[in-house]
């Protein structure tokens, strides 16, 4: 294969691309907002009362009605938006002019809605063979469950990893974020990319569609393959990984503070470590000797109990900030601090590497907001940009595709009565 000389681009690695967006919420959303950090033209288009997302207030949030939702915020930056009422003949031209000069068309309206509106996920290909067709559904293209509705909490109980989380004979308590629709987002991102390099190949275009439930899946290749090849399925362990029979695991610090312990990478550190705490009687315990016995890939299971609460015991007789000192001073020791939200946000690693980064919003102000994450040595991407106000680019993006004034006049005054019945 050949090697195409690249310099330096501005814009980031997908300038040039065009990216249709029909979606609500994080999943269809989510992968748009990856094409548009990556420095595509993503146009979000909405129905007249725009995307949901925009008018989701979440928890504590006695911010003013009129500002974004952080749902919308979070997955929507850097977009421009039109805004249409597709079941209009003008509305359906906009969309498939859209179309007809986009690279990818992104949605995660199940497939029924989406032949309703003219936009049947079958047939796309025929009228717009250079298209990627980004489809992200609940449970997947086939099956008897391939049209039902789905959220977030929905897939992770399909899934199996609800299962997985909370504490032993106890109802299981599912993973603090939307972990389903973020992941299906990143798998469909990843399709779409992977459609376009085909593309590049063949000069066609397809249709590629993942689900919420299979994210899940692939969010627990390991565990899934775990149980299936011993046929004893895995089971919540509280502060402990599942998988993972060793004394790794989160721990409370004497003053409250929890303690993610991964392992000792070495012998020395693992002594010293028993040493600190003034517990050196685990260091007779032959079962965790070894850095394969201690991250629980070798060994037996014997005195596991016994060595978790050693360890409980052991980080719970200092303060954070003694354990800290201490783990500072040994880089074989693989831990981390449980943070905060709060503490994430200012994380000095996190903004070192743009992952949190500043944004001025209106109404709101200047805030935090996550960046793109992907780090390019040659086409760098861009700081987040605002996302759009409803329907704030239609007038220019329909010029750009051809409308007359006449047509444009007419499109915009039927959504802005639509909003104002």
């Amino acid at each position: 294969m050949a090697v195409t000389q690249v310099t330096n681009l501005a814009g980031g690695p997908l300038h040039g691309l065009r990216v249709v967006e029909m979606a609500s919420a994080i999943q269809g959303p989510a992968a748009g907002l990856f094409f548009a950090n990556m420095g595509a033209d993503v146009v979000k288009v909405e129905p007249p009362l725009g995307d949901g997302s925009r008018r989701h207030r979440g928890a504590n949030n006695s911010l003013p009605r009129e500002a974004l939702g952080s749902q919308f915020i979070a997955t929507n930056k850097g977009k421009r938006s039109v805004s249409v009422d597709i079941h209009t003949e003008l509305g359906q031209a906009v969309v498939h002019r859209l179309l007809s000069k986009a690279d990818v068309f992104i949605s995660n309206f199940r497939a029924t809605a989406l032949e309703r509106m003219g936009l049947a996920l079958g047939t796309l290909n025929d009228t717009y063979p250079q298209l990627v067709i980004g489809h992200v559904s609940g449970f997947g293209p086939r099956g008897a469950d391939a049209d039902k509705a789905m959220l977030d909490g929905a897939a992770q109980a399909r899934g199996g990893l609800a299962s997985l989380s909370g504490h032993p004979n106890q109802v299981p308590t599912p993973p603090g974020a939307a972990v389903a629709d973020h992941a299906g987002a990143m798998q469909l991102a990843l399709a779409c990319v992977t459609a376009l390099v085909t593309r590049d190949r063949t000069g066609v275009g397809q249709l590629v569609q993942v689900s919420s439930l299979g994210a899940q899946l692939w969010l627990q290749l390991w565990e899934l393959q775990q149980s299936a090849i011993t046929d004893q399925p895995l089971s919540r362990d509280g502060p402990h990984l599942p998988n993972v029979r060793a004394p790794y695991g989160v721990y409370l610090s004497s003053d409250g503070v929890p303690v993610q312990f991964v392992t000792a990478m070495s012998e020395e550190s693992w002594t010293a470590f028993w040493l600190f705490v003034d517990m050196p009687e685990a260091l007779l315990m032959t079962e965790w000797d070894t850095r394969g016995k201690r991250i629980g890939a070798v060994g037996s299971e014997d005195n596991l109990v016994e060595i978790r609460e050693l360890m409980r015991l052991a980080i719970g007789s200092k303060t954070m900030a003694e354990l800290a000192a201490f783990f500072q001073a040994q880089p074989e020791i693989i831990w981390e601090q449980v943070r905060s939200h709060d503490e994430v946000l200012t994380d000095p690693q996190n903004v070192a590497n743009d992952y949190i980064m500043d944004i001025d919003l209106p109404i709101i102000g200047k805030t935090k907001t996550v960046g793109s994450l992907m780090s390019f040595s040659r086409t760098p991407t861009g700081e987040p940009s605002v996302p759009p106000d409803l329907g704030a680019d239609t007038e220019i993006i329909m010029a750009e595709l051809g409308f007359g004034a006449s047509e444009i006049g007419t499109l915009v005054g039927e959504t802005k009565a639509q909003r104002e019945r």
